[in-house]
């Protein structure tokens, strides 16, 4: 459900005119998310000052959906945050001990990583990464939080990268990638319906991609020049990924040092 809030942010974030109606609209249902799945299309016209045609329209580009499914996406968002975050719970139960069991999970999980992260698969990423004109990150939710990161720490060292925000920019930078270029995809699971599309359109034009995932049997991971495997530990009573990111940061950082280390 991050991806339904992600994707608003992104129509918002792309858009340098925000009179246009899809900018209006996004930032109606970010700020009264709660109040749509109880709102009938003229309402929600209405309170963005526009059209019902033009709120299917906005649906249709948002994710080809309908307006119905629009409001189940928010209805969604709405059940997962008040069962994520309960704050009569937390008084009465949260202690010391709860911080305590997150960080014993992290130090295990990133003592794995270190583990799992192969020498000659990082030297092998950093010689495919001199060798290619571009490098192009890419990662959906909190994945891409780290591609934006592992762009900017890239292009300190000099090196040509790119990384976009929205889907559409992403799919429209993979289809325009040549085999000269490198792609790096960042996705525990590796198994998100996005990170399949992307997979996809990369595999199909012969771009080499260096998988960074928690599954090494994943779709992405299968299809991968080189995978730099994390741990797969996790938290399962929290949706958000508290421990995963962590360990594909580490990953990122990882190919940052060894890269560093090349160019001096």
């Amino acid at each position: 459900m991050y991806n339904f809030m992600a994707k608003l942010l992104n129509f918002i974030e792309s858009s340098t005119d925000h009179t246009k109606s899809e900018i209006i609209i996004s930032e109606y249902i970010l700020g009264n998310i709660e109040k749509l799945p109880d709102m009938t299309i003229y309402e929600l016209a209405d309170a963005c000052h526009t059209s019902p045609a033009t709120i299917t329209r906005f649906c249709k580009k948002f994710d080809n959906i309908t307006f119905k499914e629009l409001k189940e996406y928010a209805r969604s968002f709405t059940e997962f945050n008040f069962n994520e975050v309960r704050y009569e719970q937390l008084e009465e139960e949260f202690e010391r001990e709860h911080i305590d069991l997150y960080y014993r999970e992290l130090e295990t999980s990133l003592k794995e990583t270190r583990e799992l992260i192969n020498s000659d698969a990082l030297v092998r990423t950093v010689h495919h990464m001199s060798k290619a004109k571009k490098v192009a990150f890419f990662g959906v939710t909190f994945s891409h939080l780290l591609a934006r990161n592992a762009f900017f720490k890239f292009t300190r060292l000099g090196k040509y990268t790119t990384s976009y925000s929205n889907h559409e920019n992403q799919i429209q930078e993979a289809e325009n990638l040549t085999s000269r270029d490198l792609a790096i995809v960042i996705s525990f699971s590796g198994e998100t319906n996005f990170i399949l599309q992307i997979t996809k359109v990369l595999s199909k034009r012969g771009i080499p991609i260096i998988a960074i995932t928690g599954n090494e049997h994943s779709f992405l991971a299968k299809r991968a020049k080189e995978i730099i495997k994390v741990s797969n530990r996790k938290l399962t009573q929290f949706k958000s990924p508290i421990v995963e990111e962590l360990n594909l940061l580490s990953a990122v950082n990882s190919i940052y040092l060894a890269y560093s280390l090349l160019i001096k």
